[in-house]
C-alpha cells in the first residue's frame, strides 16, 4: 500500500471514529434528556395531583357551608311557620268557641263547594 492509499484510509478510520463518538455523544444526550423529562414530567403530574386535591377540598368545604347555611335557613322557617300555624289555630279555636253556629254554617259551606269541585271531573 502506497503512502496516499495509507493516508486515505488513515483518514477513513479517523472519520469512522469521530463519527461514533458524535454517535455515542448524542445518545447519551437524548438519554439524558428523556430521562430529565421523565423527571419534570413526574414532578408536574405531582404537582398537578396536589393541587387538584386542594381544589375538591375547596369546594367540598364551600358545599358544606352552602349546606349548613341552607340547613339553619330551612329550620328556621320551619319552626316560624310552626308558630304562625299554632297561632292561626288558637285565633280558630277561639272563634270557633265564641261563635259555634256560624263556624258549622261556614265548615258547611266549604265541605259542600270542595264536595262540588272534586266531584266534577
Amino acid at each position: 500500500m502506497n503512502t496516499q492509499d495509507r493516508q486515505i484510509s488513515d483518514k477513513l478510520e479517523s472519520s469512522q471514529a469521530h463519527a461514533k463518538k458524535a454517535l455515542e455523544t448524542t445518545a447519551a444526550a437524548a438519554r439524558e434528556l428523556a430521562g430529565t423529562a421523565r423527571s419534570v414530567a413526574q414532578s408536574a403530574f405531582r404537582d398537578s395531583k396536589d393541587e387538584l386535591s386542594a381544589a375538591a377540598r375547596d369546594i367540598g368545604d364551600v358545599a358544606y357551608a352552602k349546606y349548613s347555611s341552607l340547613a339553619e335557613q330551612t329550620s328556621n322557617m320551619t319552626q316560624q311557620y310552626r308558630e304562625k300555624a299554632c297561632e292561626l289555630e288558637q285565633e280558630v279555636t277561639g272563634y270557633v268557641r265564641e261563635n259555634p253556629i256560624q263556624s258549622l254554617g261556614i265548615a258547611f259551606g266549604v265541605g259542600l263547594v270542595l264536595g262540588v269541585i272534586l266531584n266534577r271531573k
